[in-house]
């Protein structure tokens, strides 16, 4: 379910709303391209929105968690993404990466001019990498950046399509930069079992099935996926439905016990055991916005 943290306020900008952009990449306030599902052509990226505000004012959403990419860069300082306990402030002079499968929270109430895109790469950022990935502002990405704002404000008739060729132009750049570590090409029939725990994260997964989901015997599967998600198969799952749950709490009015169970935990307790081990704070806690 894409939408607003359940309960939780919903800016407007004139008649339209921000809601978020959760699992789809809209967040109703942008420039909206692709959908998602798009394969990338040859550039080896999908633009899905861009955005760009001169007022972004109560930037508060809860548990990110997507498949796709996304670029935040405010123009003034006052917002901040948080990973876990950490949080990194945004503003001039820098601009934060967050590749896909991230589970963020975006904070901050005053109105700051921020510009955001949202995209799918065709590789994958080093999962060992913290995040997020910050990168400093260059001269190219500086001019880049200066010219969204009256890009956005203008009303050329062309407008849509100088857009999308400045936000192609301004990703390409920003995945050539040094402070990007990216993962080797993950082997088709791991990144197939991958693709997989993603779409049924609740499903009963053991070590075999997801060996023969990659069509492996288990040993060599295990080996394969320690080598390349430098995780074990069943602490990436974990750790998946942990994510989903986040999502779940904050995006939907979904009782603690359903969501154990559409997440494949056999009870609501052993859930929220699990649940405070990887996040600190039990369900209910998260869902009332609540963090250690």
């Amino acid at each position: 379910m894409d939408g607003a943290p359940h309960g939780s306020r919903i800016p407007r900008y004139g008649r339209r709303r921000n809601i978020g952009a959760y699992e789809r990449p809209f967040s109703g306030v942008g420039m909206e391209f692709e959908p998602p599902g798009v394969a990338p052509g040859e550039t080896g990226i999908v633009l899905h929105e861009a955005g760009y505000w001169p007022h972004n004012r109560w930037w508060n959403f809860p548990a990110h968690y997507s498949p796709f990419w996304r670029i935040y860069y405010d123009y003034r300082p006052g917002h901040a993404v948080r990973f876990g306990e950490r949080e990194t402030p945004l503003g001039p002079g820098r601009l934060v990466v967050i590749p896909n499968h991230q589970r963020f929270d975006s904070r901050g109430d005053p109105p700051v001019p921020s510009l955001w895109l949202h995209f799918t790469c065709r590789r994958n950022a080093d999962p060992r990498q913290p995040m997020p990935i910050v990168i400093p502002l260059n001269a190219a990405l500086r001019a880049l950046v200066r010219d969204f704002p009256p890009l956005f404000r203008s009303h050329r008739e062309d407008r849509r399509e100088a857009v999308f060729r400045l936000s192609a132009a301004f990703i390409l750049v920003v995945l050539n930069q040094p402070q990007i570590r990216w993962q080797p090409p993950i082997p088709a029939p791991v990144a197939g079992a991958v693709a997989q725990i993603n779409r049924q994260p609740g499903r009963t997964w053991s070590n075999p099935s997801m060996a023969r989901e990659a069509c492996m015997s288990t040993e060599g599967f295990l080996r394969a996926f320690r080598r390349w998600m430098n995780s074990t198969p069943r602490r990436y799952l974990t750790e998946v439905r942990i994510r989903e749950a986040c999502r779940l709490l904050s995006g939907t009015p979904d009782s603690i016990s359903r969501i154990a169970e559409s997440l494949g935990f056999a009870n609501r307790y052993y859930f929220t055991r699990v649940f405070k081990r990887h996040t600190g704070t039990t369900p209910a806690r998260y869902r009332r916005g609540e963090r250690p």
